[in-house]
């Protein structure tokens, strides 16, 4: 069973738990930060507080591909060398970053391994071969400094063309992975910003 699939099993399981806790006493106690920012593109989202011991990145400094001058990129040609920034809390110690197709998250066409003190926004670069065509996406693994006791992956809900809040169009998704196990999935306020290469 892939990654993906556990994931959806869980987001199925958590809404599941959910509706029947509309039913029940159990209410999901975690502090909800909310973010009305114009300018990160969170207007009115609110999400859980994750813990600080955790991995994590902020939705007021999302993941974004950008230009030489720090602006946002949103197109390159083929070949280009493609700019990013990701900033991460000071829980991060390893980022791992997958430039994954949109449309098909399974096809990534490179990768990107960056160790981090933390707190940090770190620069990556990419160079997309001359052949490379479609739109891309950043699929994230953070980790402290034992990937195999915690990983935070980020990730696109999957594409469903009767829900207009899937895949790009909506927020990451935030699973929690220790020791090789799922243990929770939520929603973020994070964009996973895309650019197209053409």
């Amino acid at each position: 069973m892939t990654l993906k699939h556990i994931r959806q099993a869980l987001t199925l399981i958590a809404f599941t738990t959910a509706l029947a806790g509309c039913k029940s006493s159990e209410i999901d106690n975690r502090p909800v930060v909310e973010f009305n920012n114009f300018d990160a593109g969170t207007i009115g989202c609110s999400q859980p507080t994750f813990p600080g011991e955790q991995p994590d990145i902020s939705p007021l400094t999302p993941p974004e591909f950008v230009t030489d001058t720090g602006e946002p990129q949103r197109l390159v040609r083929p070949g280009q060398e493609l700019l990013a920034e990701i900033t991460v809390n000071g829980a991060t110690r390893q980022v791992f970053v997958e430039l994954s197709d949109v449309w098909t998250p399974e096809q990534v066409i490179l990768t990107e391994h960056v160790d981090t003190p933390g707190n940090q926004t770190i620069p990556l670069s990419f160079f997309p071969g001359e052949d490379v065509l479609g739109r891309f996406y950043m699929r994230l693994t953070l980790c402290g400094f034992d990937c195999d006791e915690r990983e935070i992956v980020f990730d696109l809900i999957d594409y469903d063309p009767q829900m207009p809040l899937t895949g790009i169009n909506a927020n990451y998704e935030r699973t929690v992975i220790e020791d090789r196990d799922v243990v929770q999935v939520d929603q973020t306020c994070v964009r996973p910003n895309s650019v197209l290469i053409q």
